[in-house]
């Protein structure tokens, strides 16, 4: 079986930065992504994870399939995610996710091309 590509931290910010309006910033010394100055994501200095905004929902049912991947931080809003260990694909739709928690709701529309946003465990 031919072995998984690992993410890193460059792939979280060019995917990142593909999203409309998103933005590279930085606070408390580190990398974050804004949309609209509000942040969905940031890059710890471990080099090994990110950081998503996520609904409380989310994050438990995350945690609950996988601890070793994903954890809480910063009191149930933001779920910290093992960039070894996330498939691409679920990374990638966690992070459209948190992107879509963040943007305005005309913005996500328009990203969506529908009438409502769609959430992570809702596909």
């Amino acid at each position: 079986m031919p072995r998984r590509k690992t993410l890193t931290q460059n792939h979280v910010r060019h995917i990142a930065l593909a999203l409309p309006e998103a933005q590279e910033s930085s606070h408390q010394g580190h990398p974050d992504f804004r949309v609209r100055n509000k942040i969905f994501a940031t890059l710890p200095p471990d080099g090994r994870t990110a950081v998503l905004k996520i609904t409380p929902a989310d994050l438990d049912d995350l945690i609950q399939r996988d601890a070793e991947t994903f954890r809480d931080i910063w009191g149930g809003r933001w779920l910290s995610v093992n960039l070894e260990r996330v498939s691409p694909e679920i990374f990638h739709k966690l992070l459209v996710d948190s992107w879509c928690l963040t943007a305005p709701k005309t913005l996500v529309q328009t990203f969506r091309g529908e009438d409502t946003p769609r959430r992570f465990h809702n596909r």
